[in-house]
């Protein structure tokens, strides 16, 4: 159990110990270490299976503008884009999976190197990369199948309002009616990114560091979790909706610190180095906020090894054994 079991667990007072930790940490200024944590949270913070992209329409710019105007006719036009260039789509949806499976395995390894990194205090890569392999590799499994799920909710809400939409205006109905059918789908839409969102949270948060604080692959951590969540359910709404604040106010400070150094701090390592700081608090938030719950993975200290000895420990004069060789020659006679 950790000392902070005692007290009564709370997220503002885990924000202020993980601060407490970072500038312990993080200070005296270290280039290469803030370098080396600022190249993993870089890896560590990417969204995992997620893209943009756009969809160029080859018809004449009266066709373009007529269907953004009217949502539905873009809705369609869309489709049947899709549909006269299904080969494409189909591979470049493949890629697309193909490099979401790369970033997602990369960045389940960052977390594990991240979190060993803040919790240790050190700024180690190759380590903590091999030596977690295998609960970054369990919890790359578990966040593919979770993720995926939340992933394919969405797609459907999103397809299901679309195909409404234009089923509503092949048997005429009017513009008015037809948004007010869709929006208790667009509500089921924004309800599951937000509990996209949430479930990514808890895993990056809280599953993540179960697995190494108990040594669990990431099922029996996501158990534990849910265990510890159905106790503690108001701190963790509390949490979520704190950080959420925070990290919003935190954001816009950092994209005008970033828009006045023209646009340097955004670039990849580079941000994430600036904001070290930032980065390191935010991500030892929730690993405090865990110890006071009594699951700690910060080391504690152990006892003082012994002193090795030196040559400056051997005695200056020589020993005499005279005595000992006569007393031995008195007990052999």
């Amino acid at each position: 159990m950790a000392s902070d079991s005692q007290k009564t667990p709370s997220a503002i007072d885990a924000l202020g110990e993980a601060i407490s930790h970072m500038r312990q940490k993080l200070f005296p200024f270290s280039f290469v270490g803030w370098i080396t944590l600022g190249f993993v949270a870089m890896i560590e913070s990417c969204a995992s299976g997620s893209s943009t992209g756009s969809v160029r329409n080859r018809g004449d710019a009266k066709d373009i503008e007529s269907a953004i105007s009217n949502p539905i006719q873009l809705i369609e036009t869309v489709s049947g884009w899709i549909a006269s260039h299904m080969i494409w789509v189909v591979f470049g949806l493949i890629g697309i999976m193909v490099v979401s499976l790369v970033v997602m395995w990369l960045r389940s390894r960052a977390i594990f190197v991240y979190i060993d990194d803040v919790g240790t205090g050190r700024f180690d890569l190759v380590r903590p990369w091999g030596e977690h392999g295998g609960h970054a590799d369990s919890f790359f499994v578990l966040s593919l199948i979770v993720q995926g799920v939340m992933f394919v909710l969405t797609v459907l809400f999103l397809a299901g309002g679309a195909f409404f939409a234009i089923w509503a205006r092949s048997n005429g109905w009017a513009a008015a009616a037809i948004l007010l059918g869709t929006l208790p789908i667009l509500f089921l839409f924004l309800l599951s990114l937000i509990a996209a969102g949430l479930v990514g949270l808890a895993l990056r948060d809280f599953v993540a560091p179960i697995q190494m604080a108990r040594n669990l692959g990431a099922r029996e951590a996501g158990g534990v979790f849910l265990s510890i969540l159905s106790a503690n359910l108001g701190l963790f709404i509390g949490y979520a909706l704190l950080k959420t604040v925070v990290w919003t106010a935190i954001g816009i400070v950092m994209f005008l610190a970033m828009c006045l150094t023209c646009c340097i701090g955004m670039l990849p390592v580079v941000n994430q180095t600036i904001f070290q700081p930032v980065y390191y608090a935010e991500r030892a938030w929730s690993l405090k906020l865990l110890a006071q719950l009594g699951e700690d993975v910060f080391p504690k200290p152990g006892p003082k090894a012994p002193r090795a000895f030196t040559q400056d420990d051997a005695p200056t004069e020589p020993i005499d054994l005279s005595e000992f060789r006569d007393e031995l020659d008195a007990s052999n006679s």
